[in-house]
């Protein structure tokens, strides 16, 4: 036990852990494997998590000790040994007036007092901000959730960066209860040719009812049962009906353009779909416009490949209202559409991340402008009034302002009219 407690509250080992980390998402990144699903991933985030809470527990102790702050006992301690930070002086005023003074200098500057009379000395002992230090817990928390709400977004949320739905078309989505009908679909453009904008107008059936219609546009999604639905982009489509020697359909469904062929700076888009009882693999590729040589403007072209070989059959002009008749099967080309690309996204571990960055700039804004003050004093009996020794715990450069103005203060100099003539 002992030893994985020296494990996990290793610095080294969280080094060596973000270091793997980033290598094996590098890899990701270059697509050599799914990374972000991986047990690797998984047991490293895991590692993390448990090493900056092992890290955290183990400062639990001398966060506590700081925001108490240092007993009066220990402070007499530290001022009677003396130290390169001690500062020490004298003072004309009585001892009591002296400790009235820092009392009240300690005050003006927002530091909790703590006074006790120890071995004849008047011993003050003051802090500021004794809760910034937990600042570092809060960043150290806000790592544990955002690995957290990574793991769990990457394991049990949902991605789908190319969910295609064609006009008139009902398609279902993985893993969840209900389907996406595209009703209609609407491009505008800028008179460049440039798109202006694009919007669909969709249902989500579930059941077998509609439970929700909405219009989807870039920057608008829908959300349904914790899945957002984004618009992405577009293409052509057509409707393809396919009927058999009998006049009975065994094909009904929207072909979408989501492919593209080039030869010589000139692209054709395209779309497939199979036959399987029919082994034929079928496609249907757009004109490229008016400069395409090889399909006129405005018509398809409908080709066809053995679905084992992918050898080629045959291949035939293709319009709408005019069938084709290949093996005895009827193609026809119903009407010309659209389809709309989408990206589903479903994150459970969103919220814990926008968590963990609320509970970083908490952290960083308690570290960097709340930082811990701490300062004692000891004021005893001097030959002429009283003499004091005082000295500032921590990083001397985060008090240096008030060093000079508390040793003024104590000397008996009006410190408001010695910063204002400093200031002239």
């Amino acid at each position: 036990m002992k030893y994985l407690w020296r494990l996990f509250s290793s610095v080294r080992l969280a080094i060596w852990t973000i270091l793997l980390l980033a290598l094996v998402s590098l890899a990701g990144s270059l697509s050599l494997f799914d990374v972000f699903h991986s047990p690797v991933f998984f047991i490293l985030g895991t590692v993390l998590i448990i090493n900056i809470a092992v890290c955290s527990l183990k400062r639990w102790p001398s966060l506590l000790a700081a925001s108490r702050g240092v007993s009066i006992e220990s402070a007499a301690r530290l001022l009677a040994k003396g130290s390169t930070n001690t500062v020490q002086g004298a003072s004309k005023r009585s001892p009591k007036d002296t400790a009235e003074v820092a009392v009240s200098f300690l005050s003006q500057r927002g530091y909790r007092r703590r006074r006790q009379t120890v071995a004849g000395s008047d011993v003050l002992a003051g802090d500021k901000n004794r809760f910034a230090p937990w600042g570092t817990y809060a960043i150290h928390l806000s790592l544990i959730l955002l690995v957290a709400g990574y793991l769990m977004g990457s394991y049990f949320g949902y991605s789908d960066d190319s969910f295609i739905v064609a006009e008139n078309q009902t398609r279902a989505i993985t893993g969840y209860s209900f389907s996406l009908h595209l009703d209609s679909f609407e491009d505008e453009y800028w008179p460049d040719g440039s798109p202006k904008d694009f919007r669909s107008q969709i249902t989500i059936i579930e059941n077998g009812l509609v439970v929700k219609e909405a219009l989807v546009r870039v920057n608008h999604p829908l959300e349904y049962k914790g899945l957002k639905i984004f618009q992405s982009f577009y293409g052509p489509a057509v409707a393809v009906t396919v009927k058999d020697i009998d006049g009975n359909p065994i094909f009904q469904d929207s072909v979408v353009f989501d492919g593209s062929l080039s030869d010589q700076g000139i692209v054709w888009p395209f779309g497939t779909f199979t036959l399987g009882d029919n082994n034929l693999f079928c496609a249907i590729i757009s004109s490229a416009g008016p400069s395409d040589p090889l399909i006129p403007a405005g018509e398809l072209r409908l080709e066809f490949y053995d679905m084992d070989s992918v050898e080629f059959l045959d291949s035939f002009p293709f319009a709408v209202g005019t069938p084709v008749e290949y093996q005895g099967l009827s193609f026809s080309a119903d009407y010309l559409g659209q389809f709309s690309g989408f990206q589903l996204k479903e994150d459970p571990g969103l919220v814990l991340i926008w968590i963990a960055f609320a509970l970083l700039m908490a952290g960083l804004f308690l570290v960097f402008y709340f930082p811990h003050r701490q300062i004692i004093i000891s004021i005893q009996p001097g030959q002429t009034g009283s003499s004091y020794s005082y000295a500032f715990l921590g990083k001397k450069s985060l008090a240096s302002d008030e060093i000079q103005s508390l040793t003024e203060t104590l000397n008996g100099v009006d410190v408001e009219t010695h910063e204002r003539k400093s200031q002239k």
